[in-house]
């Protein structure tokens, strides 16, 4: 058998209030003892909560924590009419904001130096795939306006779908004016 060589033990800043917590030794650990984890203890002895096949959790039972609770059994038809197309939703506007197109992911796509600097530009990053979200939707769906004729909105200036920047961004272009009465 291959034995298990033991991670090199490495220094740790105990300055820094954030690395200390993280490290492994300042975890709170049960030690099992080598016995009883070679022969568990019987089923009787085993605490009441190890025997029982569900536990119930009422809600105020888990103090702090009880705000995470869902109101709905997890896989039930009602979760999934509740949660399936969020989730749906929001993964796919995250696929959008990974993809090769904008890509947050890669930091190579903003250069800048310094947190601040690094926030700001994903912001925008994350802005600019939304406005090319909605104009894909406007080109899909189309705009409904009420049939006002005061209503003038500002139309998106139609963009090729190939004429991206080499940041993957498209080229600005002034907005078009566009009456909607009819």
């Amino acid at each position: 058998m291959h034995q298990i060589l033991a991670p090199r033990p490495v220094p740790v800043d105990l300055t820094d209030r954030r690395a200390a917590a993280a490290h492994t030794a300042a975890k709170p650990t049960v030690p099992i003892p080598q016995a009883e984890r070679l022969r568990p203890l019987p089923k009787k002895e085993l605490p009441r909560i190890c025997r029982k096949p569900t536990n119930t959790v009422r809600p105020g039972d888990l103090g702090k924590s009880d705000k995470f609770r869902q109101d709905r059994h997890y896989l039930h038809p009602s979760w999934q009419d509740a949660y399936r197309p969020e989730r749906a939703n929001i993964e796919g506007a995250n696929g959008r904001l990974k993809s090769h197109g904008i890509n947050i992911a890669d930091p190579s796509k903003r250069l800048a130096h310094g947190r601040v600097a690094q926030t700001i530009l994903l912001a925008l990053m994350v802005c600019s795939a939304n406005l090319q979200m909605l104009f894909t939707w406007d080109q899909t769906v189309g705009t409904t306006a009420n049939e006002d004729p005061a209503d003038v909105i500002a139309a998106p200036s139609k963009t090729a779908p190939g004429s991206l920047a080499a940041n993957g961004l498209s080229t600005p272009q002034p907005p078009t004016m566009v009456h909607t009465s009819t």
